[in-house]
């Protein structure tokens, strides 16, 4: 288990920056001096450097001695003195909730920012800009400032101030899942850290060595985190700074795990549980003994799994960690139900579900519940796995439109502002062509007196311009073409995503079909990879995404030109197969059965089996006007189907084939539950077995 993700952590995290940046205050009758050509009161920089090693000491007020120095800045202080006291005491009052006299000193320091050529008062004050609104939860404005940042930061010379704002950027980048450029500024910061020479510069790039080893890990670059990793272990042992080693140690854990390197990834928890009980910070005690409990649920040693994860829960509950203490009574009834103890173990794996939903914390909720699963299909509980295989799907869905709800309205901010500037853009070139078109009508005498000349000139000038504006537009509108192709395709297997169907479908519904239904129809197939967690979590994430990408490649050898493939998400492919009957539907479902599971995918050395559960069915189904039952309402029958084979063994395919009562009647079963319509004999479903494998795990 890996937590990055901790509220008061990120406010240390953010306190121990602006405290990195490090303003003083003004001495009467101080020099002023120079930071790479940036006049500043080194004085006041100099006690503040001393203030930085009486942070957090409780015999010091440190209220009175940050407004004592903020007293002594006076309209002589230079300005990026000046800013960066405004920026301190801004996030002082924030971090107090007085946050009507915080927005008050930011707007100060806007305005100071403001009346000064200076990049770096610019940088700075943009950047505390940023700071407060991703704290107020406005990402989307936050984001659209990053770009001006950026403008200023290129002409900065103060090291900390590009530092500082370069970490930040990396952190908003983070947010929205550009690790890319989230890293690429986190480099910047290090390259400014380098300039430096101070008690503060090992502090400073031990830091931005875990933050860039999250990066690297986020983007699977295992190799260049674990290197990142090392460096920030060896320079905290060099340097004395040793308080981070823990959680250095935990993160080097999650990287070798990762990377399939078990044997490493256990000794890395051993030396952050050796170093966090040295120093004893015993609250991060409960989570490496977790830790160590799935560890060793991994590799199935249960009695050493419950031993630590025993020791864990009490000293979680001894620290008062009482969501941990619940995962760790999770982790137990599932180890538990392995070890014959069923219904203690479900139970308690209930309890943890169901304390995890009274605290609306659905993304747990939703992994839990595939370990649930999981445990349910090993007690050979099969109705209830397949319900709580159900709740997960249904809950994934609901936390991914949810994702999805959140990003559309900050790209509507991003739209909306971006619609503007394309606005004043364009009047700005209106205004450039009413110039130009004044100027030519003051030139027509001349031009009407040299009009043999100039009609030669300006004949060839036309072709020149003409071919030129000609090849620009088919540029852009390959350009265009491009970047829609890419918006409705998935990126790791190329295939159509969702987007695409959704376009589609709208068009269908939009012109309508003509065709006659009754004799020939489209059909959708829907299939599940068989046991893709445990793909994932024996070889690895690579592992997985090869596997996604021979898969695609085999499927796509069955697909029609036709046909349309889609990556449907995850580990979910879906056919739209086009012009089918319910025979040649079905025999293109055992195909798919038959192509997937005919050999092993080879990766690095190994060979991974692959099955496919599948759910099938006909558009329109049953002759049911689309009008009463649209595509989505049938493909989640199909959705019912396929989980249905997974409760029942996977490596098959079942298909709905028939309605035997009218739709009306049998509506509200259909939308809830197939085996319900199935016992009442008011549909008729066809099972085709996949192919026989080979006695051993899947995965």
């Amino acid at each position: 288990m890996y937590e990055n993700n901790n509220k008061w952590a990120q406010f240390g995290a953010t306190l121990s920056l602006l405290l990195l940046l490090s303003f003083a205050v003004k001495a009467n009758q101080t020099p002023i001096e120079n930071i790479n050509g940036v006049p500043v009161d080194i004085a006041m920089e100099n006690r503040l450097d001393e203030y930085l090693t009486t942070v957090g000491d409780e015999g010091v007020d440190s209220k009175a001695v940050l407004f004592g120095m903020i007293e002594a800045i006076s309209k002589d202080t230079p300005v990026a003195t000046r800013a960066r006291a405004l920026s301190y005491e801004t996030f002082w009052y924030y971090y107090e909730k007085e946050k009507e006299l915080a927005f008050d000193k930011l707007d100060e320091l806007l305005a100071l920012a403001e009346n000064t050529e200076l990049a770096d008062v610019k940088a700075e004050a943009l950047a505390t800009q940023v700071e407060l609104l991703q704290f107020e939860g406005k990402y989307g404005e936050a984001f659209l400032l990053l770009s001006d940042i950026e403008i200023h930061l290129s002409r900065a010379r103060i090291p900390r101030v590009r530092y500082y704002a370069h970490n930040l950027i990396s952190r908003v980048y983070a947010d929205w899942n550009r690790y890319d450029d989230a890293l690429r500024h986190l480099l910047s910061a290090q390259e400014a850290v380098n300039e430096t020479n101070n008690e503060r510069t090992p502090i400073r790039q031990q830091f931005l060595d875990y933050s860039i080893a999250i990066i690297q890990t986020e983007l699977k670059n295992w190799k260049g985190s674990l290197k990142t990793i090392n460096k920030a272990i060896e320079s905290a042992k060099e340097n004395g700074l040793e308080y981070d080693l823990p959680d250095f140690f935990l993160h080097k854990s999650y990287v070798e795990a990762g990377m399939g390197d078990r044997d490493a990834s256990l000794e890395s928890l051993r030396k952050a549980y050796d170093v966090a009980k040295k120093d004893e910070r015993i609250y991060l005690l409960p989570t490496i003994l977790n830790n160590f409990g799935d560890h060793y649920m991994y590799e199935k040693e249960w009695e050493k799994a419950r031993s630590h994860l025993l020791e864990a829960l009490e000293l979680a509950e001894e620290v008062e960690d009482v969501r941990l203490a619940q995962t760790i009574h999770f982790n137990l009834g599932f180890v538990d139900v392995h070890q014959g103890n069923t219904e203690t173990g479900l139970q308690e794996m209930r309890e943890a579900v169901q304390f995890y939903r009274d605290e609306e914390i659905k993304t747990e909720v939703e992994a839990m519940l595939g370990e649930l699963a999981e445990a349910y299909e090993f007690a050979g509980q099969y109705q209830n796995q397949a319900e709580a295989l159900k709740q997960q799907m249904t809950l994934s869905k609901e936390l991914y439109q949810n994702d999805q709800q959140k990003n559309l309205a900050n790209l509507q901010q991003l739209y909306e502002s971006k619609d503007k500037e394309q606005q004043i853009e364009l009047l700005e070139r209106q205004n450039e062509l009413k110039e130009q078109l004044l100027e030519i009508n003051q030139q027509r005498n001349m031009i009407w007196l040299l009009l043999g000349i100039v009609a030669v000139f300006a004949a060839v000038f036309v072709f020149i311009m003409y071919r030129k504006a000609r090849k620009a537009n088919l540029r852009l509108k390959a350009a265009n073409t491009m970047l829609a192709d890419q918006s409705l395709k998935d990126p790791l297997t190329g295939l159509w995503n969702r987007r695409a169907l959704q376009k589609e479908m709208d068009e269908r519904k939009k012109h309508g079909e003509r065709r006659d239904a009754a004799i020939q129809s489209d059909g959708l197939i829907l299939l599940d990879l068989d046991f893709f967690k445990r793909i994932n979590d024996k070889y690895g994430h690579a592992a997985g995404d090869a596997v996604l990408a021979e898969v695609s490649r085999r499927l796509q050898m069955v697909c029609r030109d036709s046909d349309k493939l889609i990556r449907w998400g995850g580990e979910e492919f879906l056919f739209l197969v086009r012009n089918i009957d319910d025979e040649n539907l079905k025999e293109m479902s055992e195909r798919i059965l038959n192509e997937l599971a005919k050999k092993p995918i080879r990766f690095e050395g190994h060979e991974i089996s692959v099955t496919t559960t599948i759910g099938f069915i006909r558009l329109p189904f049953s002759g049911v006007s689309e009008n009463q039952m649209d595509w989505e309402k049938v493909l989640q029958v199909a959705d019912m189907a396929l989980y249905m084979g997974k409760a029942h063994g996977r490596n098959r395919a079942c298909g709905v084939t028939e309605l035997h009562v009218s739709y009306e009647d049998a509506r509200a079963v259909l939308e809830k539950d197939l085996s319900e319509a199935l016992s009442n004999k008011w549909i008729s479903m066809e099972t085709i077995e996949g192919p026989k494998m080979p006695n051993k795990d899947q995965s």
